[in-house]
């Protein structure tokens, strides 16, 4: 730099470059400005939302339906149409893979995917020391 401002003085340079650091970084303060207003601004609607009547479910104004009438009799007449369904229902044991016995296909699921994997690993390690990438 001594060679580039070879009249002018040191004390001069350093002013200088004093005022381009200050300029910078009043540029970099109003830069961060907009985001911080944004977040803010963010931050302000999700609480005016949060704290609306709106976003909750209003309280039923009849709670009378909810203990009989109509809708009972019809709940009672679906689960009468439907017991002997029930009666009838074959309770058959089902084969559950994952209910924590070892079965045969467990075991060889685990050796297949455990050998195929270990393979696929090897294959690529030794094809990526031949193109020495690593």
């Amino acid at each position: 730099s001594d060679l580039l401002h070879a009249g002018t003085p040191r004390s001069q340079l350093q002013s200088h470059q004093q005022q381009l650091l200050c300029r910078a970084a009043s540029a970099m303060a109003r830069t961060s400005l907009l985001p911080v207003a944004l977040l803010a601004t963010a931050c302000l609607l999700a609480l005016r939302w949060a704290a609306s009547p709106a976003v909750f479910v209003p309280v039923p104004t009849e709670p009378a339906a909810l203990r009989g009438g109509a809708a009972a009799s019809t709940a009672a007449a679906v689960v009468a149409a439907g017991a002997p369904l029930a009666a009838s229902a074959a309770d058959e044991l089902l084969a559950y893979n994952m209910a924590g016995e070892w079965t045969s296909t467990f075991v060889q699921g685990y050796f297949v995917l455990t050998l195929g994997y270990t393979a696929i690993a090897f294959f690529s390690y030794l094809v990526l020391t031949k193109l020495k990438i690593i």
